[in-house]
């Protein structure tokens, strides 16, 4: 039964991920032809696409590095000292990377200055500002991967290696036991920030000017790729820009795949002590971060109350509710605000009601093999995390084109659609959250219950089901927070529908003419919405996370 229930779950899951990307795939092959140079080579010969490799390769190693030189003084500092309200100040920093990025693109706006005009016009400014907004959104990866190895590590180990000619200064120390001990975490952290970084969407797509990375590309020209004899160029320079970004995201997951298990079986078992040292100085890296994590934040609520007006041609700015009831209202252009909730919620229950079962089956099926067989077990685990190598534009555009292909009339009918897309989305995240938690269950228990006679549904709801609990929950609540979330794949396939989310309500807003002065403030007016429901889903999430956890959350 078990087998068969693995199987299913396999079987499933490649239906969902393999189906539309082949339907997509074959579409575009018929546009375009088989040829994967010309594909490649198309993206230099075309002025949409010329310097967007480039552009999309550097940014996400600047990101990368400078949210490493945020994130590891953060996770240094937060792991190795005992803080009042550790738990609270933890939230805080981690919470950038569950914000959506439309929100933390809508705040960024609304710090640097007029409508974001004086960032977008100068290229040095928000090439900056690009930059440190990534490593605001990513830091959380660093934190997550890196704090908890420093938090559980047994306190005696640093001392005996204190009596050692080795270990007695503190570079010695940091050379034979800390950078062996967070190397790996760190390039995984550092995998997953870059993988982050070169498949971002709404920051560049906010932040820069002329400027896109592959993903922010590839959803400019997804309304006509796939059309035979128009604008074929388009299809050709997705297919090259698909095969690239998914050649490097696949490579820099397959690392990020060997380092966490390797780092997963070499972390020092030990019960979850902190140094009981306290350091005051650590409050000058602890508190600019915790403003730094809460200004965009804090920046979106504000603007959604501050009205532009112009006096005597001078911009001046008051405070009103004016955004607010423009927002719940809507207008002949937008839906009401409630509308595109219930859109988001709905979508959000159905990824969840797919998404949490068949990520923990897939779990407990990699789990199994990695005790059969290794191989086939490194194979799945890889394979589940392929809708990373995707990114979310790849995704949506495999969802749109493949259910065109099947039926055009469906393409903008069916109500669900989306969802399919968030599903893809979600569910390698719920693969990554429980998989670690089952792999660290002592199989005593179920053996025990064995000779018992415990039969196996009785043994899943009395003994696994209470162990793996905390991250059940996690992996929900992490789900409906992407999934109400989720920008990139929505934007290809919802936006010439009627099935506006609040991600796309926002930039929506945003989008129009800066003439009227209620169009910022009705964008900030509906992330601030979004924002609080992710919040506190994501602090109750926090409830159910001990200090062993680390990784993807």
């Amino acid at each position: 039964m078990r087998k068969v229930t693995s199987i299913l779950a396999v079987t499933l899951y490649a239906t969902i991920i393999l189906l539309p990307l082949y339907l997509a795939l074959q579409r575009l092959v018929w546009v375009t032809g088989f040829s994967p140079f010309e594909w490649i080579d198309s993206l230099n010969n075309n002025y949409i696409s010329q310097g967007v490799i480039e552009f999309t390769v550097i940014q996400a190693i600047f990101s990368t590095v400078f949210t490493l030189l945020i994130g590891i003084p953060i996770a240094w500092t937060l792991g190795r000292y005992k803080w009042p309200f550790e738990s609270f100040i933890r939230t805080i920093l981690t919470m950038p990377f569950v914000i959506p990025s439309i929100i933390a693109a809508m705040g960024i706006l609304t710090i640097v200055g007029h409508q974001g005009l004086n960032l977008r016009t100068n290229e040095s400014t928000w090439w900056w500002t690009l930059i440190v907004s990534h490593a605001w959104f990513n830091m959380a990866l660093v934190i997550r991967f890196c704090e908890p190895v420093l938090s559980t590590l047994d306190p005696e180990l640093e001392e005996q290696l204190r009596l050692l000619p080795n270990g007695q200064s503190r570079f010695s120390r940091l050379r034979n036991l800390w950078l062996p001990l967070l190397t790996p975490s760190i390039i995984a952290a550092a995998c997953m920030t870059f993988v982050f970084s070169f498949t971002s969407f709404a920051l560049v797509r906010w932040i820069t000017v002329g400027n896109n990375t592959l993903e922010s590309m590839m959803a400019d020209v997804s309304s006509s790729a796939g059309i035979k004899g128009y604008m074929e160029s388009t299809s050709k320079i997705v297919m090259g820009a698909s095969v690239i970004q998914f050649s490097i995201l696949l490579f820099s997951l397959w690392i990020t795949s060997v380092i966490q298990r390797k780092r997963q079986a070499k972390l020092p078992q030990s019960s979850p002590l902190h140094s009981q040292k306290k350091n005051s100085r650590g409050w000058l890296i602890l508190i600019p971060a915790i403003g730094f994590a809460l200004l965009p934040l804090i920046s979106v609520g504000i603007g959604s109350f501050r009205i532009r007006e112009s006096i005597d041609d001078e911009i001046r700015f008051r405070w009103g509710l004016e955004g607010w009831y423009l927002a719940f209202e809507g207008s002949y252009s937008f839906p009401p605000l409630i509308d595109a909730m219930l859109n988001s919620l709905g979508y959000a229950i159905i990824t969840l009601f797919v998404a949490l079962p068949l990520g923990y089956l897939l779990a407990s099926t990699i789990h199994d093999l990695e005790n059969k067989n290794k191989r086939m077990a490194r194979v799945l685990d890889i394979f589940t995390m392929l809708p990373f190598a995707l990114s979310a534009a790849m995704i949506g555009l495999g969802v749109l084109l493949g259910i065109i292909k099947l039926d055009v009339s469906s393409a903008y009918n069916f109500w669900p659609l989306p969802s399919l897309a968030h599903i893809m989305l979600t569910t390698p995240f719920v693969v990554r959250i429980i998989l670690p938690t089952i792999r660290s269950l002592d199989d005593k228990y179920d053996e025990n219950a064995r000779v018992l006679g415990i039969k196996k549904f009785k043994r899943f709801f009395k003994i696994k089901l209470p162990l793996i609990k905390g991250s059940i929950i996690i992996a929900t609540i992490f789900t409906l927070a992407m999934s109400l979330g989720e920008f990139g794949a929505s934007f290809i396939v919802a936006r010439n529908s009627d099935w506006t989310t609040l991600p796309l309500l926002i930039d929506s807003w945003r989008a129009k003419p800066m003439k009227d002065p209620l169009t910022s403030p009705a964008s900030n007016a509906v992330a601030t919405v979004l924002m609080l429901i992710t919040m506190a889903l994501f602090i109750f999430a926090e409830r159910f996370r001990t200090n062993r956890d680390g990784g993807m959350f």
